[in-house]
């Protein structure tokens, strides 16, 4: 570990200390683009790997490791990294109970409605039998109904998946904004809004959900 590289480690071991996260412990830090990652269960069959860029008003965790965007290598303070990283470490860690508690509330009724249609529906409607050429196929509209509904199912897993992304985000933001002070953060990401402009658009956003009007939850 270079001696630049030694004072960001510092910070973030003392920061998950006093945001009472003992269990982590970090070592090293990659200065990089994003990481490759990889998939598990049926996805790993199609894709195995995906590219997870590292933004640039955070940071991505990994075993001991601490990625942070290439782009912004030697452009921040400690201080000014202190509330990024904050909040970066809130919202890998310090809400995963929470991540894990609104994922399984949400899957799982809907995983189970959506196998029970499987044996409740097709008796409802009458199985049909077409032949052609010798070849013969059996249908039911039940069936169509459900993999068509299993496709919606699949959409908006998506969506629901980005828009918890962004309410966890921003939960992590207000926790940060109460431990160091909201005006430190803003301070910091209108710095990274400046350093790589690419990204102002989604920061300058960042910034605007962290308004008076909102309060966490």
């Amino acid at each position: 570990m270079g001696s630049s590289e030694e004072p960001i480690v510092n910070l973030v071991n003392d920061l998950a200390r006093q945001l009472n996260l003992s269990d982590l412990s970090f070592s090293s830090v990659v200065w990089d683009t994003g990481i490759v990652v990889r998939n598990r269960g049926r996805m790993a069959m199609t894709q195995p790997t995906f590219f997870l860029p590292i933004p640039p008003d955070g940071a991505i965790f990994r075993n001991q490791t601490i990625y942070l965007a290439q782009s912004m290598q030697g452009k921040l303070t400690m201080d000014e990294w202190r509330p990024l990283l904050a909040s970066a470490l809130i919202n890998y860690r310090g809400l995963r109970t929470r991540k894990i508690v609104r994922i399984l509330g949400l899957t799982i009724p809907v995983a189970a409605l959506y196998v029970a249609g499987w044996f409740l529906l097709p008796p409802l409607f009458s199985t049909t039998t077409s032949c052609y050429n010798g070849q013969c196929a059996v249908n039911n509209l039940a069936w169509d109904v459900l993999v068509l509904g299993g496709l919606v199912l699949v959409i908006g897993f998506i969506i629901t998946s980005a828009l918890m992304i962004r309410r966890f985000r921003w939960i992590a933001d207000n926790k940060t904004a109460r431990v160091f002070g909201k005006d430190k953060l803003i301070s910091s990401l209108w710095k990274v809004s400046e350093v790589s402009p690419s990204d102002d658009w989604a920061v300058r956003k960042r910034i605007a959900e962290l308004s008076p009007a909102k309060t966490a939850t």
